[in-house]
């Protein structure tokens, strides 16, 4: 395992200023506009006082009495809980220090003051440790071990132990890839329950979106196999793991949407959509050429840039692929989405970053916008990335809120967020567990990245 002390090294060198050894011991923000989450109302001339990283007060501004050693940061700002980026990925150790680091602070810069990081590695739960010190510019980091695949769980002996060996490495959750057989998907869920540990990610062919749902998996990411439940084809085999059931539009019965939303909400699982990710691979009204100038993309290395580029551009001009059905497919999705949401709610934030076209942070302010095209209200759209992750957590006293008692997880902004999806141009500062960046901060973190 690489040494952690190297890589904080490195962030102390690259951003001096920023580095830090401890929470903010106290810091109010004064006479603002806050969206606690609680409702879809805005209260006006709030203050909210915050100490060791943790919300102690919110009320009238007229009514705060502010401790003698407070910071005060004043100005016309929007306050919300910082947002949550529910299907995220760290870079492996094997792509450099540097990268890592660079996408945490990314993801920072942009609000996300949590991720779920969906491909870990041992050094990911020494950042996560270390994160939560503060000791560098992250989210909090919650991260799932290495991939339970069909190259990985190879037998019910191996995938049991593979369980074992990451509930004693202490990781959030086991992250399913394609390619698990049913009777190592049996052996893994048998012994994921009996020691309490999520699974969550994929599902394989062969055992489908009831099986799954029945096992107990926590999220099903990029609604995977449910256009396959929609077509009564659980058993087929996986064209591409981009797909996502693209195939099968032209045989789902849309008439079925209801049913797969209940029977998730009966399972009390979680969907992470990921509508960005497909929309970008399918979507005809979306050129690469818009696609390459989306906010963020010019933190994004020109040889990841050719790959996504060349991979749209194959696919599109491939023979697989009909204009006509990705619309349909797209339009499907977004019902899905919607239906999902009106049966018990049940939705994360994620966009699958960095992925195709989607730069870490930026792309989950994409993905809201989606939600909203989906039919959700711009509130239920946050509440994926805010109160919703408090409820999948088990955290809903802790997280996804402005309250007392509360994580000190913010985002300031010069609009109201209910009104302004996407609004990553917009945000003025980030709190993260306590510690301040203001905008001029943020501005200097996302120079020295692009430069």
């Amino acid at each position: 395992m690489r040494s952690f002390k190297r890589v904080f090294l490195m962030i102390c060198v690259i951003f001096p200023l920023f580095a830090t050894t401890s929470f903010a011991q106290s810091l109010v923000i004064k006479n603002v506009q806050v969206l606690t989450m609680e409702n879809d109302q805005v209260r006006q001339n709030q203050t909210i006082m915050i100490k060791d990283g943790w919300i102690e007060w919110v009320g009238p501004d007229s009514e705060a009495e502010y401790p003698d050693d407070a910071t005060i940061v004043e100005g016309y700002f929007y306050v919300m809980p910082g947002l949550a980026e529910m299907h995220a990925h760290i870079p492996s150790p094997d792509q450099g220090e540097q990268a890592m680091l660079n996408t945490l602070v990314l993801y920072l810069s942009q609000g996300m003051t949590t991720i779920r990081g969906m491909l870990g590695d041992p050094v990911h739960l020494e950042l996560r440790a270390r994160a939560e010190e503060s000791d560098f510019l992250s989210p909090r980091i919650l991260t799932s071990g290495p991939s339970f695949n069909g190259n990985s769980a190879t037998s019910p002996e191996i995938s049991r132990q593979m369980v074992r060996d990451q509930v004693d490495a202490g990781y959030n959750l086991l992250k399913f890839h394609p390619g698990i057989t049913l009777e190592n998907f049996s052996a893994i869920t048998d012994e994921a329950n009996s020691l309490g540990i999520e699974f969550s990610g994929h599902i394989s062919e062969g055992i489908g979106l009831e099986r799954s749902l029945e096992a107990g998996q926590g999220t099903i990411d990029h609604f995977d196999k449910y256009l396959e439940f929609l077509a009564d084809d659980a058993e087929k085999e996986n064209g591409s793991v981009i797909y996502f059931g693209y195939e099968e539009t032209p045989r789902a019965d849309i008439s079925l949407i209801e049913n797969a939303a209940q029977m998730t909400e009966d399972a009390s699982a979680w969907v992470v959509p990921t509508n960005t990710l497909l929309e970008n691979v399918f979507n005809p009204e979306l050129s690469v050429e818009e696609m390459q100038q989306w906010p963020g993309m010019e933190y994004m290395s020109e040889d990841l840039v050719n790959g996504w580029t060349n991979f749209v551009r194959q696919l599109r001009n491939s023979d697989d692929y009909n204009e006509e059905q990705a619309r349909q497919y797209l339009d499907i999705r977004k019902e899905l989405t919607l239906s999902v949401h009106e049966h018990g709610s049940r939705l994360l934030l994620g966009a699958d970053a960095p992925q195709i076209f989607n730069p870490p942070g930026f792309a989950a302010h994409r993905e809201l916008e989606l939600m909203v095209e989906s039919g959700l209200t711009p509130f239920q759209a946050l509440q994926t990335g805010t109160v919703n992750v408090g409820r999948y957590l088990h955290e809903e006293d802790t997280v996804g809120k402005i309250a007392a008692g509360y994580r000190a997880d913010l985002i300031l902004l010069d609009v109201n967020p209910l009104k302004s999806i996407p609004f990553q141009n917009h945000i003025q500062g980030v709190i993260y567990r306590g510690n301040y960046l203001n905008s001029q901060e943020l501005r200097t973190l996302l120079n020295n990245l692009r430069n």
